[in-house]
């Protein structure tokens, strides 16, 4: 399956950063605490990728948890006893708002694989495609992503079941300028070492 790229070159994504595309498959991603986030963000912070990474933390500090699906009649699944997630997949067409589609893949029941991972700057983490995890910064952040390689098939995003996604999240509510001005601002507090 094709998948369409953004055209501008900064955009606003959903789970509340910045991203900026760069040459060379990278990835500039600034997490600011002014960014607007989908309604339910709470609700559906886990998500894969189709592709592989290697995410270096350049400013602030980031906190990753990994997750795994727990498989039918396991001890695990058996002893939460029910499904936790839907997992939408998010293929086709962008949206006028800028998103891919959310379409309900399956259901799942989800459970967290050992304890938060804190990478602070200067130190990075790699990332297989599909596996499951979810990010999560205090303040300022500053990280860069470089793609390993991709696969065909769409990312998922996992929200609690009976949560609604907020599928109409708009990553084009701020202008060009106001995003710019963000990242500038994350920018300067770094430079003059606000960032905690």
């Amino acid at each position: 399956m094709k998948f369409e790229k953004t055209k501008e070159q900064i955009t606003l994504h959903g789970l509340g950063f910045l991203q900026v595309i760069l040459p060379n498959n990278q990835r500039l991603h600034v997490w600011h605490p002014d960014l607007p986030k989908r309604k339910c963000f709470e609700h559906s912070s886990i998500h894969d990728h189709r592709f592989g990474f290697i995410s270096k933390v350049l400013v602030g500090t980031q906190i990753n948890q990994l997750y795994r699906e727990l498989q039918p009649n396991s001890v695990d699944y058996l002893n939460i006893g029910e499904e936790t997630h839907c997992a939408y997949i998010h293929e086709g067409p962008r949206t006028k708002f800028g998103n891919r589609p959310w379409t309900i893949d399956y259901y799942c029941a989800i459970q967290k694989i050992g304890v938060p991972r804190i990478v602070n700057a200067g130190e990075q983490y790699e990332m297989n495609p599909y596996m499951l995890h979810s990010t999560r910064c205090e303040g300022i952040c500053v990280t860069l992503m470089t793609k390993t390689h991709e696969e065909n098939k769409g990312a998922h995003s996992y929200c609690d079941i009976d949560v609604e996604p907020d599928v109409n999240f708009n990553r084009k509510q701020w202008s060009q300028k106001q995003l710019w001005d963000v990242f500038v601002d994350a920018m300067q507090s770094v430079q003059l070492g606000e960032v905690a």
